[in-house]
């Protein structure tokens, strides 16, 4: 196989950048990493001096943040060298400033492409889409924010981390697994759903990986695990995913995209509630398998847990691999 390279450029968050760098190279990439480049470190007293009176002065981290910038694409050329890649895979482009990305394109042979897979309205990028080949997004609103009628925006799904293989559960009884960070508008349908499973002989593996103490207090519900010491990496994540029996997902109020808890739940073949309606519109969705949740009315859960899992052609469910994924974005005919 021969090998193809790539620069990937996304922030570290939770493992996540790792288990997407293995699959790159599980499909025949050759990677080089730039997350590094995001570490900030003061190099001396006398910057720190200055963001104090800076900030003491003006209420502004303007300062910070130019010394983030200046250090990042100082590390960044030293990173890249003189070596040029084919291609250039940047997620979540709103956290790189422009110059960084202007460098990372003129190291990219073939394609620099952005995904932002967390929304537009909550992290734009009005300012620095002009220097993508193409831009891909998971929410198809997006498509029509008028912020970016001048690009052409294209659409894509999240995916499974196919490198990984699943294995059968043994759970006596049916364990409901789900994580999230804290966010307000999902408490409300969290407590009800983790209130309801534990009624119908559910057991509940909720994790909200905060310690703040200001978050746990929005939540009355004894199911919910918190803590820093909770947040898991992605790879322990999937574990926890493969042991479940049934995965749940309590989608943002922004986004109409779908989380990777659906393609997850697809893959290692889960239940799912999900309170995303816009899943009734894939190819995958059966009710047999997927519960859409209103966020009030849970009725009807139980008969949906008794119901078997019904399954989904081979071919579409190969269709949301990462393969086939990162496949679609650099449109190569074969990984």
């Amino acid at each position: 196989m021969s090998h193809k390279t790539i620069i990937l450029a996304m922030p570290p968050t939770n493992g996540l950048v790792e288990l997407i760098e293995e699959n790159l190279k599980f499909h025949g990439f050759k990677v080089l990493r730039v997350d590094s480049i995001l570490q900030f470190k003061y190099k001396n007293l006398m910057e720190r001096l200055c963001q104090f009176f800076y900030k003491q002065i003006y209420q502004s981290n303007r300062y910070k943040k130019q010394l983030k910038e200046k250090q990042s694409l100082s590390k960044a050329q030293k990173l890249l060298s003189n070596i040029q890649y084919e291609y250039t895979l940047v997620i979540r482009p709103d956290i790189f400033s422009e110059q960084v990305l202007t460098l990372l394109k003129k190291h990219t042979k073939r394609k620099l492409i952005g995904y932002q897979w967390d929304g537009l309205k909550r992290f734009p990028v009005k300012n620095i889409i002009h220097l993508f080949d193409q831009f891909f997004v998971f929410d198809n609103n997006d498509l029509t924010n008028p912020d970016y009628k001048h690009v052409q925006l294209k659409c894509t799904t999240n995916f499974y981390f196919d490198m990984i293989k699943p294995n059968k559960n043994h759970n006596k009884k049916l364990l409901a697994y789900y994580i999230g960070d804290h966010q307000a508008c999902r408490v409300n349908a969290i407590e009800k759903c983790a209130e309801k499973l534990k009624e119908n002989g559910i057991n509940i593996k909720f994790i909200i990986p905060t310690s703040k103490t200001s978050d746990i207090k929005c939540y009355q519900s004894n199911h919910i695990i918190f803590g820093k010491i909770n947040r898991l990496s992605y790879n322990d994540n999937l574990k926890n995913v493969n042991e479940a029996d049934i995965l749940v997902d309590f989608v943002i109020a922004r986004h109409n995209g779908l989380s990777f808890r659906h393609f997850e739940a697809l893959y290692f073949k889960k239940k799912l509630i999900t309170t995303n309606k816009h899943i009734k519109s894939y190819d995958f969705y059966h009710p047999n398998n997927i519960f859409i949740w209103d966020g009030e009315n849970l009725d009807n859960l139980n008969e949906f847990l008794n119901k078997p899992i019904v399954p989904i052609s081979s071919h579409i469910v190969e269709k949301y691999s990462f393969k086939e994924w990162i496949n679609g974005i650099l449109e190569i005919e074969e990984i």
